[in-house]
């Protein structure tokens, strides 16, 4: 099973992923933030990029700028904190048969979890982070529509990603207006209904 890298602190991951929603819910480049600021674009690329922490300044100035508060933008862009636990009755493999273990469950305290529905019978899910994860499938804004595919990214800027098996290419420019939502971390194959399990709404 491959390992999916979280290794970013949440605080840089928070702020990069609202600065740059931020910035496109008001049709900005990084440029012209850039220049708000002080900096050149690179050094405000690296704060939406998570490579580069954000000073208090820069902070102060942006949550006046997009008139918001401070924790707007600090604070996590994800998690309805709660603390439903569903446990299921579980077995594993064993010698000559099966062997009842511990209950596997599943918690929705960080809802960190997206469900999308790619037909009646299929359900994927993504685990919540704005930040590429190299061969695997993401989910992720491009121009205000949402996409499943991977992401395919050139060093030196720009690259592809498929639209029902075909590529899409985009350049540098272009590549700033990707919102990585998610990874994707399973699949569930339906085989039949049960009612009230895996159903929309409540």
């Amino acid at each position: 099973m491959n390992n999916i890298s979280i290794s970013v602190p949440y605080n840089k991951q928070f702020v990069s992923e609202n600065l740059k929603k931020l910035r496109l819910s008001h049709k900005f480049s990084t440029s012209e933030v850039a220049k708000l600021i002080g900096k050149s674009r690179q050094g405000y690329v690296n704060y939406e990029s998570g490579t580069r922490e954000i000073g208090l300044n820069d902070l102060v100035t942006l949550s006046g700028f997009y008139n918001t508060s401070i924790d707007v933008i600090t604070g996590n862009p994800h998690t309805l904190a709660n603390d439903n636990i569903l446990s299921f009755r579980s077995f594993e493999n064993a010698v000559d048969g099966l062997v009842e273990v511990m209950p596997y469950s599943v918690s929705t305290i960080h809802d960190d979890v997206i469900c999308y529905s790619e037909s009646d019978h299929k359900l994927r899910f993504f685990w919540k982070t704005n930040q590429n994860q190299e061969g695997h499938v993401m989910m992720f804004d491009y121009y205000d529509k949402t996409y499943v595919s991977k992401v395919f990214l050139k060093p030196a800027g720009g690259g592809h990603f498929y639209i029902n098996n075909r590529p899409k290419y985009f350049n540098k420019a272009h590549a700033e207006n990707i919102v990585f939502k998610g990874v994707l971390m399973a699949d569930l194959n339906k085989y039949m209904n049960i009612p009230n399990f895996l159903n929309r709404g409540f």
